[in-house]
């Protein structure tokens, strides 16, 4: 007795074109016999952002969604299967119906065959799953990292401790949010917090380097560099402060790169970094200077 096929192709991230950085979040699998389509996918995205801090987690969910609605729609009218040859063209259905191929960082490929070891699809399902998607659960007992919210979080609970009291949105002079700053003839650099003390505005600006791999903290540093240096040259910046608040990373075979992000940060003459075991005595001292 012969045994039937299925055929499924891979949904990739590509992070860099140019580096080849590519990894697996998602399947498509079409079983012929069944007429049948299933979009796989894992439903958290751990083992991404770990490897990508800036990844666009929503708008990947959203494509996660559509695939999802669109394999359904697919098998409420199988007789749209009939228009193509699914076990030798899945390429061109998917390019079709799904994603068409392209540059951009959603991308199907691995276009594959396999023989039908058991009419169970759920078990093949599984399988696939397994396969490709059990790291994705594997890493969600990682401890929890630091991000920029989590320091901003931090920082405005130790403001509206020390104040006593809720904190202003923005009608004072000496304290405001979201504070934008002209960073050239067009462009603006945003600072989640700005507050005076008497001879300076400090402009607050939370820095997560709690991250999973050393060349991330590494383009993260030099970023930000970027973004300061360029505010030192503009002529109202006489009295600008860039007050950073700083998580280190958690892994400690990070902390070479940590070093290394410190030094390229504090080469900006005016930039003040704040480590998270200093942040409430910063917290402290915004509110004496600004808030009182």
């Amino acid at each position: 007795m012969n045994k039937g096929i299925y055929t499924y192709c891979l949904l990739q991230y590509h992070h860099s074109q140019l580096l080849g950085e590519v990894l697996n979040i998602g399947l498509i699998v079409y079983f012929p016999d069944a007429k049948r389509l299933e979009f796989i996918y894992p439903e958290r995205l751990i083992r991404l952002r770990f490897a990508y801090p800036d990844v666009p987690e929503k708008t990947i969910k959203a494509y996660f969604k559509y695939f999802d609605e669109r394999a359904k729609e697919l098998n409420a009218s199988p007789e749209i299967f009939s228009d193509y040859d699914l076990s030798k063209s899945l390429q061109q259905f998917v390019n079709n119906e799904f994603l068409p191929s392209d540059s951009s960082a959603l991308q199907f490929g691995n276009f594959r065959t396999s023989v039908l070891y058991t009419p169970d699809i759920d078990h093949i399902k599984n399988q696939l799953y397994n396969l490709y998607f059990s790291v994705f659960q594997l890493q969600e007992s990682a401890p929890k990292k630091v991000d920029e919210t989590a320091l901003l979080t931090k920082y405005k609970r130790f403001l509206k401790e020390y104040a006593r009291e809720e904190l202003p949105n923005n009608e004072s002079t000496r304290f405001s949010y979201n504070y934008a700053v002209k960073s050239g003839t067009a462009s603006e650099i945003t600072f989640d917090v700005a507050w005076h003390d008497i001879d300076h505005l400090h402009l607050v600006k939370p820095i997560s380097f709690d991250l999973s791999r050393s060349k991330v903290i590494d383009n993260k540093a030099y970023q930000h560099y970027g973004e300061f240096a360029l505010l030192e040259e503009q002529p109202e910046s006489k009295n600008y402060l860039f007050d950073v608040i700083l998580a280190k990373p958690k892994s400690k075979s990070l902390f070479t790169a940590y070093d290394n992000a410190i030094r390229i940060l504090q080469k900006p003459k005016k930039v003040k970094l704040v480590e998270f075991d200093e942040l409430k005595s910063y917290s402290k001292a915004t509110v004496e200077s600004a808030l009182l």
